[in-house]
């Protein structure tokens, strides 16, 4: 099967694998579930769709679900067994996906949902800065990809304009100083999905060919294990991700409090600088800018 080449027929690729018809016919059936396009017609099989997750194309540590509730959940058991940094742990689909708060995520098939074990000397109240790295590194990695107009909306979404492409989640597992590990969550919309009171964008809206989901978490654990062996928190890494200080902002706190404020950037925690107090990414619920709905 090559995408490119048109329909291959069964009998030629069965030689081609040295397998019986049977045999290669569980083999597309197996790659049909690991969510490979593959259509059978009277010319042969022809690979429509190559956007699967076989385990054995992810050149990492991975475990790979055809169906999770969570893979959060996932990956913070394997944590806890030892899975080394940049583990990672996806899943065609999830029944009880989450995003920050506890809040419900929508996870059909087709969607990015990623999330990586990693370690790292960062203190957890260092962890805003994960996340704006993981924010830079993923807008890096879609750019490199051909996918146009993502951006990044402290503390935790992925936007492209105003309507909602992904998410981010981090959650932190041993002591305040230096965590056993860290599970960082991404999820990443290919088409767009149902959101109360929000619109959604998907991939294929922003990209010619929409990126495969195997690369994009080949590449993101890649570049998050090897920033948290070494982290750099300058905030010039992050300048790019900073809110437009033009723009007042209302931030609902952890507490319920609403506090009104005007971005400038980000410290070396990962915190929003701001008139007052730096705000942190554990503290805001929610930010909704001068303009915009409650």
């Amino acid at each position: 099967m090559r995408q490119a080449e048109g329909p291959v027929s069964g009998q030629a690729l069965a030689r081609e694998l040295g397998i019986s018809r049977v045999a290669l016919w569980k083999r597309i059936e197996g790659l049909k579930a690991w969510g490979y396009t593959i259509e059978a017609g009277r010319r042969g099989y022809a690979l429509v769709r190559d956007d699967g997750l076989c385990p054995a194309d992810l050149p990492l540590p991975v475990r790979v679900l055809p169906r999770a509730s969570s893979t959060m959940d996932a990956a913070r058991d394997w944590g806890f067994s030892g899975a080394p940094s940049g583990a990672a742990v996806l899943a065609l689909r999830q029944s009880a996906g989450r995003g920050r708060g506890g809040r419900a995520w929508e996870s059909p098939d087709g969607g990015l949902y990623l999330s990586l074990v990693l370690r790292s000397p960062l203190p957890a109240v260092f962890g805003g800065a994960l996340v704006l790295e993981t924010a830079r590194s993923l807008l890096e990695v879609l750019g490199a990809s051909g996918v146009r107009g993502a951006s990044f909306r402290w503390p935790n979404d992925i936007n492209a304009g105003p309507r909602k492409l992904g998410g981010i989640l981090l959650e932190s597992f041993g002591d305040l100083d230096r965590p056993d590990f860290y599970v960082l969550g991404i999820g990443l919309n290919t088409v767009p999905v149902e959101i109360p009171g929000r619109t959604s964008a998907g991939l294929e809206d922003l990209a010619d060919h929409a990126p495969r989901r195997r690369e994009l978490a080949a590449s993101l654990a890649d570049r998050l294990r090897a920033w948290c062996a070494r982290p750099d928190t300058h905030p010039r890494r992050w300048a790019a991700l900073v809110p437009d200080p033009r723009r007042p902002v209302r931030a609902e706190l952890w507490n319920g409090r609403i506090r009104k404020l005007r971005p400038r950037g980000f410290t070396a925690r990962g915190e929003l600088s701001c008139s007052g107090p730096a705000l942190a990414y554990g503290e805001c619920r929610k930010m909704t800018y001068e303009g915009e709905e409650p």
